[in-house]
């Protein structure tokens, strides 16, 4: 997109180039052929301020290659791009340039996209604008966060959990072979005449108190999932053998504790298959282990189903 600016008429009284830059939404600036800028707007100034800028720094007269090496300095990892989509906009190898970054704040966090476009005329230079995305940025996370969430419970899905455990699992160089990635698989026991007695609205509400419970239990670095039916797992990634035993245990200790449906306490217990996986395993492997796991401790107790 080019940018033409047209000389105010004189038939327009009142309405001054000042005033229609300041009528922009954007934070916008006007470069010169050089890169120095010529004017800014309020919007400019204020999301300066709000950046931690000064007029001195970033108003007119400041070349604004000169702000990409300083922002490049202070660790700022895409401002070189920003300098040569600039460059690149200004000799007219490009007739645009944008690049989408985060721009963080204590209370709320933002997202922008600073555009570059040509500006034509007796005075041709360039137009930098800072456009706030953060809404549509905000929407696109949460349409990723449903589509990776289990949406009864609210903890990962299926794709999101393989996601985890592909990562864990990977081979890196320098990584030691040792196994230290846990993994669980874990079957509710006595949950389907919690459904075939007080309905399928009770079942619901017992998944989501075994995902509230199993979140209580899990650290940071675990993701807890949801594989379907009443079918759980966790991948704790960094744990030695002991610990992932201990997990299972209070794991199984906590999930037996009974659910009020109804004014009644019902008892849906769980059996709980663990396996120790390590770097380079495969992910169906590992999983199916953790699954003949969980079987032999089913068998082990009085069926329930």
């Amino acid at each position: 997109m080019v940018t033409k600016v047209t000389p105010v008429q004189p038939t327009t009284p009142g309405i001054e180039a000042d005033v229609l830059l300041d009528a922009m939404p954007d934070a916008t600036a006007l470069l010169d052929r050089d890169g120095t800028i010529v004017a800014v707007n309020r919007a400019w100034r204020m999301f300066a301020i709000d950046n931690g800028g000064k007029p001195a720094t970033t108003g007119v007269g400041v070349n604004y290659f000169d702000v990409c090496k300083r922002s490049s300095a202070a660790g700022c990892s895409d401002a070189a791009a920003v300098e040569v989509g600039l460059r690149a906009v200004l000799t007219g190898a490009t007739v645009e340039s944008d690049l989408e970054y985060a721009c963080p704040s204590p209370a709320v966090g933002r997202w922008f996209v600073l555009r570059l476009t040509p500006v034509e005329g007796s005075e041709p230079g360039a137009l930098v604008s800072h456009v706030n995305v953060s809404r549509r940025k905000r929407a696109e996370q949460e349409l990723e966060r449903k589509a990776s969430q289990d949406p009864l419970t609210g903890v990962a899905n299926r794709t999101l959990f393989t996601e985890r455990l592909t990562s864990a699992l990977k081979a890196r160089s320098g990584r030691p072979p040792r196994k230290d990635i846990g993994l669980l698989f874990i079957d509710l026991d006595g949950f389907k005449p919690v459904n075939d007695t007080y309905g399928h609205a009770a079942g619901d509400e017992v998944l989501q108190a075994v995902a509230g419970r199993l979140s209580l239990l899990s650290r940071p670095q675990d993701t807890i999932a949801r594989l379907g039916g009443d079918e759980f797992a966790v991948v704790a990634p960094r744990i030695s053998a002991e610990g992932l035993a201990g997990l299972a245990a209070r794991i199984g200790a906590t999930l037996a504790e009974p659910h009020l449906i109804h004014g009644r306490p019902v008892a849906v217990g769980a059996s709980v298959g663990a396996h120790m996986a390590g770097p380079g395993e495969d992910v169906h492997d590992a999983l199916n282990r953790a699954d003949q796991a969980m079987y032999a401790v089913k068998r082990s107790r009085p069926h329930r189903t």
